[in-house]
């Protein structure tokens, strides 16, 4: 096709209905009427002789030509942004962006509360967490659909850049009460005890395999779960354990009436990170972003430790 009558707002138009996966969401990132935003797509679709998207349940998906393209566009979006806005200040009162996010359980009240408190009452800015089991962190970065992640280590890709905020550091949940167990537990009364544990099944999960230091501690378990918030909830009403990141116990610990104690085996030597794609590297509302959420971690981590 002549890509010189190709209006360059039908490009923004395409990635932000393949980011948000629904004709609606992407209308309102765009600040565009849902009419005008149909009336563009058609455009778009006339142009490329393709449909470029289908309906599946309350969304839509990409074509095989839609996936061809949605790299190529993004990096062409990405180097007029650049190009043309590299110097210019980011205003989170001001802004429209919708930053899409993976965020591991125990750090998502710690990140999200940071976040959603720098901007008024009166900001536009948004946030969309994505759900972490559902999706695998390196795919999300690499083709798009999350903006960053704070997780733990992701495997090697020269496209992704990180930064360390914190160690995962796993202490044990006992609840107040619990009739072995008094502000302190032996390596073999940690053995023995029955427990709540993570299901961390390699294939079950999207991103188990990441947790790669852990795993030796789950004997005698009792009840595997999903979510890391399960296990306070279920270890506060039984005489079952748990094993947390200290960092999440620090949050719930007097809520559900729990005991934090030391970890009395060798634990992880894991650490949490922020991720994201180089592309981002500049863009003034990434580092803005990206200095809230390690500034957040880093400030409530040192609190624990200090």
């Amino acid at each position: 096709m002549n890509i010189r009558g190709l209006d360059l707002n039908l490009l923004l138009v395409f990635e932000a209905i393949y980011s948000t996966g629904n004709i609606s969401r992407a209308a309102e990132q765009l600040d565009l009427s849902q009419p005008a935003m149909s009336n563009a797509l058609a455009r778009l679709r006339k142009q490329l002789d393709d449909q470029l998207f289908v309906r599946s349940g309350n969304g839509v998906i990409p074509t095989s030509r839609g996936e061809e393209i949605i790299q190529p566009i993004r990096k062409a979006l990405a180097t007029i942004r650049e190009g043309i806005g590299a110097d210019a200040a980011f205003d989170p009162q001001a802004s429209r962006r919708h930053f899409r996010l993976i965020v591991a359980d125990p750090l998502e009240r710690i990140v999200m509360s940071r976040l959603l408190w720098s901007v008024g009452p009166q900001a536009q800015i948004t946030f969309e967490l994505l759900p972490v089991p559902c999706m695998n962190v390196e795919e999300a970065l690499l083709g798009g659909k999350a903006d960053m992640a704070v997780f733990l280590m992701p495997g090697h890709y020269s496209e992704l850049h990180d930064q360390p905020l914190c160690p995962v550091d796993l202490v044990v949940l006992a609840r107040n009460g619990h009739p072995r167990i008094d502000g302190s537990i032996t390596r073999e009364v940690f053995m023995d005890e029955r427990r709540i544990a993570m299901n961390l099944t390699p294939g079950k999960v999207s991103n188990s395999e990441k947790v790669t230091d852990w795993r030796h501690a789950w004997k005698h378990k009792v009840c595997e779960v999903y979510k890391i918030s399960s296990i306070a909830q279920l270890v506060a009403e039984t005489d079952l354990i748990g094993v947390v990141p200290r960092i999440y116990a620090a949050q719930v610990a007097q809520a559900y009436g729990l005991q934090v104690i030391p970890l009395p085996i060798q634990g992880s030597n894991q650490q949490y990170h922020m991720i994201w794609h180089k592309r981002f590297d500049t863009d003034k509302g990434h580092v803005w972003l990206r200095e809230l959420a390690g500034t957040a971690v880093a400030e409530a981590y040192e609190s624990l430790v200090s």
